[in-house]
C-alpha cells in the first residue's frame, strides 16, 4: 500500500528514495517564464496548457503520445501549468528552473520535476500557521489508474505512527476485509512490537533495513513475521502475513444498525471517496438502512481522505430528502483566469448515478435524515468535508471526534510524460458560500478516537459518545468521559489518530470535468 512509502519518512537514519523516477538526465536549462491565459481560453487537456511542451518527454514511454524532448520541455509544461490553473499563481515563489535537473535528483526525471513543481507551491500560511497548500502533489499517472480502481499492494492494514522516535509506536487503525492482514489475525489496535525478529526501537542500519522492508516490501509474496501486542494483552504474539500485489480495498466498510431507546440508529463506515466502487457500494447501504427504518444516521468518516467530489455529492443527497433537489451542494471558485468550463459555477444535489460503477441515470435512494451524525479526525479531509460542510445549510451537522483536516481545494488531474500532476486547482463553498475551513472543522463533541474497541462496537468512544448524544441531546457527558479516558488508559490507544496515507489519498477532484 502507498502508506508504506509514508511510515519510511520516519526512518531518518537512512536515505530512502521513496518513489522510483524515469531515469534519464537533462542538459542545460534556462528558467521557465511564466505562461499566460488567454482571453476566454479553456484547459481542456496537457495540450491546452502548453502546446509548444506538452508530450514533449524526456524519457517518452512507447505506445503512448509522447514524442522525444527534453527534461526542460516537461519544465516549461509545468511551469505553464501552475501560472495558468494554480489557485495561488500570483504567490509562486522566484525559482530557478536550472536547479532543477536529473543529475542533481539521483538522476530521476521524476524527482526533479517533483522537485520544481514542489518548489512552486504558496509559502503563504493559514491563520494558524499551516501552510496553505500541503496539497499539491505529483505521481506516476499508473498509480492514479490503480487507486481508482481500488487496487493497492501490500498487506492491507492501515497504521498510525503514534511516536516515530523510541520509543516508537505503531499501532493498526483497521485492516480490509479479505485482505492478506486479515486473513492472519491481525486487527485493529494492535501494536508493532517487532519486524522479522527486529525491535520496533531499533536504531542500527541494518535493523532499520529489516523494518523498512518490512513495512514496504518491495516485491509481492514476501513473508514478514509482525511482534504484535493487542490492547490489554499480556505478551506480544508472532503473526506472518505475506504481501499481495493486489489488495482490494472495500470503500464502505461497515452498515448495521443500532437501538437506542425508540431510536434506530444506522451506522456507515466510509473509509474513501476515491474509488469507483463506492458509488454502488454507498447506494446498497444505504437501501440496506432505509429499508431498516433508521431515524438517526452515525457517519463514520474518521478515517476518510476524500476523493471523489461526485461521490461526496451523491451520499449527501442520498442523507437528506427531496428538499436537496434543485439546491446547490457545491460551488466552484478557480483563480481569476477561470481555467476550466466548472469554474464560478454550481453543483447541485446529484440525484441519480453517475457511471462510476451505478448505471448513469439510475435514481439513488433517500434516508430523509433532518440532522447526521459525522464521526471526524484529522483524517477526515477534503470530499468528506465536503460533504459537512455541503449539508450544513440544509441540516444539523453533528461533529464527534476531533477538528478535520481543513482542505477546501481541489484539482483536475492533468497528465504530462507519464506523470501525473495534481496542482490545487479551485475552492469549494456551500450554498451560503461558506469555505474557509483551512483549518478544519472544529468538533462539536470532542472525543478521542479509541483503538481499544473495534469499529461498530457500541462501546468504542467516537460511536458511543454519537448514540449517547441521540439518547441524552447532549455531548458534555461524554466529554469528560473522554478526558478520564485519556487519563485511565495509554494515550496510544485512545487520541485523534492520522491514517499513513499517500497524498493520493486526501484530496477532492472531479472525474472528467474540463
Amino acid at each position: 500500500m502507498a502508506i508504506y512509502q509514508t511510515l519510511l519518512r520516519i526512518f531518518v537514519a537512512m536515505a530512502i528514495s521513496l518513489i522510483a523516477g524515469c531515469g534519464g538526465g537533462g542538459g542545460g536549462d534556462s528558467p521557465a517564464q511564466p505562461a499566460q491565459l488567454r482571453s476566454g481560453e479553456l484547459i481542456t487537456s496537457n495540450a491546452s496548457i502548453d502546446p509548444s511542451n506538452a508530450n514533449l518527454c524526456a524519457a517518452p514511454r512507447s505506445s503512448t503520445t509522447d514524442r522525444p524532448g527534453l527534461l526542460n520541455n516537461e519544465k516549461a509544461w509545468v511551469r505553464a501549468l501552475m501560472d495558468k490553473t494554480y489557485l495561488w499563481y500570483r504567490d509562486i515563489p522566484n525559482t530557478n528552473a536550472a536547479s532543477y535537473t536529473a543529475a542533481a535528483y539521483g538522476n530521476s526525471n521524476y524527482q526533479a520535476l517533483d522537485a520544481y513543481f514542489q518548489a512552486l507551491k504558496t509559502p503563504l500560511l493559514t491563520s494558524s500557521g499551516k501552510k496553505v497548500d500541503e496539497f499539491s502533489f505529483t505521481l506516476p499517472a499508473s498509480q492514479l489508474s490503480n487507486q481508482q480502481a481500488g487496487i493497492t499492494s501490500g498487506y492491507g492494514m492501515r497504521l498510525t505512527v503514534i511516536s516515530s522516535t523510541p520509543p516508537r509506536i505503531f499501532r493498526v487503525l483497521y485492516v480490509e476485509t479479505g485482505s492478506p492482514a486479515a486473513n492472519a489475525g491481525i486487527s485493529r489496535g494492535d501494536q508493532i512490537i517487532s519486524i522479522d525478529g527486529v525491535s520496533i526501537d531499533d536504531n542500527t542500519s541494518a535493523g532499520i533495513a529489516t523494518l523498512n522492508a518490512g513495512l514496504s516490501p518491495a516485491v509481492s509474496s514476501k513473508t514478514t513475521q509482525f511482534g504484535l501486542l493487542a490492547p490489554g494483552a499480556a505478551a506480544p504474539r508472532n503473526v506472518s502475513v505475506t504481501s499481495s500485489q493486489s489488495v482490494t480495498v472495500t470503500p464502505v466498510a461497515l452498515t448495521k444498525t443500532f437501538t437506542v431507546g425508540t431510536q434506530t440508529v444506522g451506522y456507515l463506515v466510509l473509509n474513501s471517496f476515491s474509488i469507483d466502487s463506492a458509488e454502488l457500494q454507498l447506494a446498497n447501504a444505504v437501501t440496506q438502512l432505509k429499508a431498516a427504518n433508521i431515524t438517526e444516521l452515525v457517519l463514520d468518516l474518521r478515517y476518510n481522505g476524500g476523493g471523489f467530489l461526485d461521490l461526496s455529492n451523491q451520499l449527501a443527497w442520498m442523507i437528506g430528502d427531496s428538499t436537496l433537489s434543485g439546491k446547490v451542494y457545491e460551488r466552484t471558485m478557480c483563480n481569476d483566469k477561470n481555467p476550466f468550463a466548472i469554474c464560478n459555477s454550481s453543483d447541485l444535489f446529484q440525484q441519480t448515478g453517475m457511471g462510476f460503477s451505478l448505471a448513469s441515470g439510475q435514481a439513488l435512494p433517500q434516508l430523509g435524515m433532518k440532522r447526521v451524525f459525522v464521526l471526524t479526525s484529522a483524517s477526515t479531509c477534503s470530499a468528506s468535508e465536503s460533504v459537512i460542510n455541503g449539508l450544513d445549510p440544509f441540516m444539523q451537522v453533528i461533529r464527534i471526534g476531533n477538528t478535520t483536516c481543513g482542505k477546501p481545494y481541489g484539482f483536475f488531474y492533468l497528465n504530462n510524460c507519464g506523470t501525473s500532476y495534481a496542482a490545487m486547482q479551485f475552492k469549494g463553498a456551500n450554498a451560503k458560500g461558506f469555505g474557509e475551513y483551512a483549518d478544519g472543522f472544529a468538533p462539536t463533541c470532542t472525543v478521542a478516537d479509541d483503538l481499544s474497541k473495534q469499529l461498530g462496537d457500541a462501546s468504542e468512544g467516537m460511536l458511543a459518545a454519537a448514540l449517547s448524544y441521540v439518547r441524552t441531546g447532549a455531548c458534555s457527558a461524554f466529554s469528560s468521559k473522554t478526558k478520564a479516558l485519556r487519563q485511565a488508559i495509554d494515550t496510544s490507544i485512545a487520541g485523534d489518530f492520522q491514517v499513513m496515507r499517500s497524498a493520493l489519498e486526501e484530496q477532492r477532484w472531479y472525474r472528467a470535468r474540463p
